[in-house]
């Protein structure tokens, strides 16, 4: 596998977006032997191109091992290029002087971001621009189809196919009521001295206050884009927030999903649903969608990996540390790997 350093212009030209695209070792070639490419839309937060969160010392490991496992470990006839790239202020792509950038950035900057990452491979000579891919973790797979509505009005090849990771039909309001009820589930399973404090410590109407306190301050007068909050120890991306609450998720699935898809959802994973993985519900949900394939496997959690045991959020953290030094799910892969030689290679 070849991984090399690229950049591109972000969408609105201030500045350069650095990633890594990873190309199987080149072959001799004709015009018919062209790859298809999968572009990674990750997840929230400040998430560079290997899919871990620096700013927090996480090494994650999700888009380095998802990028080696398409560009190398498939058959050297059925490998796929794999683009992956730092978000906006964080890893390379950063401006001078911006110390806040990742905190400035919208929503609708990360889906304009991801535009030009396919713009990228779609000029690359290698890629077979009639067979691009997107693959979005978490965040990514919610804002996919304002991805793909973005890439038509672009005026590029309509993107091939939707990978949908953990996010397929979900909301960020909705995510964030998942995750208040695992924490409070998690409190009261806590015992000993260490449980009565946190019981005392979380409850329900302590983490609604809080989120309304933050909502309250994302919608202050003026629309900030960001906001500094516990006497500027914590900041917050006040505008990717509004915009998250404005997007209508199952409108734009409905609406702007033309591709084939692939939607795989953990019933392990506490961070988002996965009901909307279910055969009927994933068929609904996409209409218009070229095919749909959905997939709960049964102990896939949040962040790509099995577990046997009960998840929660408590110690998500240490959980995350974890689980970033396991390879990626096996099931995962093999459940990829088989929509990818049906789509892409017609096997």
């Amino acid at each position: 596998m070849n991984v090399k350093e690229v950049s591109f212009p972000s969408a609105d030209g201030t500045l350069q977006m650095y990633g890594d695209l990873s190309l199987p070792e080149q072959q001799e070639q004709s015009s018919s032997d062209l790859l298809p490419a999968i572009v990674i839309v990750n997840g929230s937060g400040p998430i560079d191109r290997n899919g871990d969160i620096p700013q927090m010392k996480l090494k994650l490991n999700t888009s380095n091992q998802f990028a080696k496992h398409m560009a190398e470990e498939r058959p050297k006839d059925r490998a796929i290029a794999v683009l992956s790239y730092d978000k906006r202020g964080v890893g390379k792509s950063k401006k001078k002087g911006d110390k806040n950038l990742f905190y400035r950035t919208g929503m609708m900057d990360i889906v304009l971001d991801a535009v030009e990452a396919v713009r990228y491979v779609f000029a690359h000579p290698r890629i077979d621009k009639s067979k691009i891919v997107l693959m979005g973790h978490s965040e990514g797979a919610i804002i996919m189809p304002i991805i793909c509505r973005e890439v038509k009005k672009a005026g590029l090849t309509d993107i091939f196919g939707c990978i949908f990771y953990a996010g397929f039909g979900e909301t960020l309001e909705k995510a964030l009521e998942l995750q208040r009820e695992t924490i409070l589930a998690d409190v009261q399973m806590e015992k000993g001295v260490k449980g009565f404090i946190l019981r005392s410590a979380v409850t329900e109407d302590k983490l609604v206050k809080q989120y309304e306190s933050l909502m309250k301050k994302v919608h202050a007068e003026g629309d900030p884009d960001f906001i500094s909050m516990q006497c500027g120890l914590v900041k917050q991306p006040a505008k990717w927030w509004r915009e998250h609450m404005a997007y209508d998720v199952e409108g734009a699935l409905k609406e702007y999903i033309t591709c084939h898809c692939l939607a795989i959802t953990g019933q392990k994973d506490v961070q988002v649903h996965n009901e909307a993985c279910s055969p009927e519900k994933a068929a609904a949900l996409v209409p218009l969608a070229a095919s749909v394939e959905s997939h709960r496997p049964i102990n896939l959690t949040h962040s790509l990996r099995s577990s046997d045991g009960r998840e929660g959020l408590l110690n998500i953290k240490s959980n995350f540390v974890r689980m970033g030094k396991l390879p990626l799910d096996a099931e995962l892969l093999s459940i990829t790997d088989d929509w990818c030689d049906r789509r892409l290679f017609g096997l």
